[in-house]
């Protein structure tokens, strides 16, 4: 075929550790996509659709796909999760269907092009076949596909510089225009600063995809804050800076270089006033990953760059820490990044810095902690030792926001992978969970007490009478409201009572 000049993007979500694009949140994919395609030449067109709109007209996507030279498929929800506002593509089978009903060639990028579908939560995921698979860089893969045609274009892995993608990435911001969640006003667009991860120089935790990206590479703050300016210029003003590993060390200098880079408070202070300087009236501005090993070893430097973040963001912030597990074994085998007392560090330095209460009912930054059953090592005695953590934390009066305790995903390439080639849960891991479901009652009644009011709600769902709410965030908070609303519609509520992973309330 020849060169690319219409181009439809079927937004199947990605959820990666290091990304999220499931609806409030949009992803780096289809804007640098969309992008790539802009600059090669102005005139050529490019379609957004996301999966849930495929699903509810898929006579009009067939229709669509006569018009355009090729239908690029992004998918890859690769962490194991439930959603309120969109349904990923994770079926095979609705894959082929995408592709039986396209008279155009399909590409498919994401994770799911390199590790396929439908693998998540202690599954191994399918191999899908594709007209043309992007296992790196969509901007580059659909720049070269604009100038000379798919069969020309690279599949380069992965990059060592952000020439090209800074230029696709701010280009591809009027994208925007045509996701679902622009109108509403909660559109909430992820922002990367680095790819890869700095674990990488130590093998990175047996599990995760970021460190066969290889060492990281940065992105220039001047670029990062351009992006944001082109976004708000369009009308965003929601965003999440989830794409990297570790946002305490972006700008570090030993990043690349050192397993554990010292952070840099200063580099973090030029991002985030770089971008409240072209985005005064921002809604949210939020973080994702917190490497609690980083701050474990640097706890000075650590509290100077939360102290940074906290300044110039907004309430309601999320640190997500990615302990997976605090048994000794499981962590050695693993290559994981603390134990116990340190995970404790860690816990301690963000509640001091971020728990005060900020203007939209919500504590400032709290951290949340991620756990991983099924690692190799693990056996009945490491749910004692996770629950301990969350004893002590208790016990200290340390705040949490969220607990995620989820299934190991076995991914080809990852060190697990080579250790085991089927994920097995020990025994007492259905007795942790349900602790931690009522730990997390427990705890959410202190984060949200009764009396609570919580502002900038967005009505995303109405289900047999009762609205569900959350506010635009990293991690939002579910607000159930007993009383059919508007989808869309922007409320204020106050807390009634809390659940494990919601609180009930009523408008105010």
């Amino acid at each position: 075929m020849g060169r690319v000049r219409r181009m439809l993007i079927v937004d199947g979500y990605t959820d990666e550790p290091a990304g999220l694009g499931v609806p409030p949140y949009l992803d780096v994919y289809a804007r640098e996509a969309y992008g790539a395609l802009k600059l090669v030449d102005s005139s050529n067109e490019a379609y957004y659709l996301t999966i849930d709109e495929v699903r509810k007209d898929w006579v009009g996507y067939a229709e669509l796909t006569k018009k355009v030279d090729l239908v690029l498929v992004i998918a890859g929800a690769l962490v194991p999760g439930k959603y309120l506002g969109g349904e990923p593509l994770r079926s095979p089978q609705e894959f082929e269907r995408l592709k039986f009903l396209s008279s155009a060639p399909v590409a498919l990028a994401g994770p799911a092009a390199s590790f396929g579908l439908g693998g998540t939560g202690g599954s191994v995921s399918s191999e899908v076949e594709a007209d043309y698979r992007i296992r790196g860089r969509v901007a580059h893969w659909v720049y070269e596909a604009a100038l000379w045609g798919p069969e020309s274009a690279s599949d380069a892995l992965w990059i060592d510089n952000y020439a090209l993608v800074d230029k696709a990435l701010i280009r591809g911001s009027e994208v925007v225009k045509q996701h679902p969640n622009y109108k509403v006003g909660n559109l909430t667009v992820e922002l990367e600063t680095y790819s890869g991860c700095a674990r990488s120089v130590g093998g990175g935790c047996s599990f995760c995809l970021a460190p066969l990206k290889g060492r990281p590479v940065q992105r220039d703050v001047r670029k990062i804050v351009e992006e944001v300016e082109a976004l708000y210029k369009f009308g965003v003003r929601s965003f999440r800076l989830g794409r990297q590993s570790d946002i305490l060390v972006y700008g570090s200098p030993d990043l690349g270089t050192e397993e554990w880079p010292r952070p840099s408070p200063l580099a973090l202070r030029r991002l985030f006033q770089g971008i409240r300087s072209v985005a005064p009236s921002l809604i949210t501005l939020h973080i994702d990953n917190v490497n609690p090993g980083t701050i474990s070893r640097w706890p000075e430097e650590s509290e100077l760059a939360l102290k940074e973040i906290v300044r110039w963001h907004t309430p309601g912030d999320v640190a997500a820490m990615g302990i997976e597990s605090v048994d000794p074994r499981v962590v050695k085998i693993n290559n994981l990044k603390v134990l116990l007392d340190d995970a404790l560090v860690a816990i301690r330095i963000v509640n001091k810095v971020g728990r005060n209460r900020g203007w939209n009912g919500l504590p400032h930054l709290l951290p949340g902690i991620n756990f991983i059953a099924g690692l190799p090592g693990e056996s009945k005695e490491t749910w004692e030792y996770n629950k301990a953590l969350l004893d002590r934390i208790e016990e200290e009066g340390l705040l949490v926001r969220r607990v995620n305790l989820r299934k190991l995903s076995l991914l080809p390439g990852t060190q697990a992978y080579s250790l085991t080639k089927k994920v097995v849960v020990s025994k007492g891991y259905e007795g942790f969970r349900k602790y931690v479901m009522k730990w997390q009652e427990r705890m959410l009644k202190k984060v949200v007490p009764p009396g609570t009011v919580l502002r900038n709600l967005v009505v995303e769902k109405v289900e047999k009478g009762v609205s569900y709410a959350r506010q635009p965030a990293s991690y939002p908070l579910t607000v159930e409201i007993v009383k059919p609303l508007p989808v869309g519609s922007w409320i204020t509520a106050v807390v009634k009572r809390a659940h494990s992973r919601s609180v009930l309330a009523e408008l105010r």
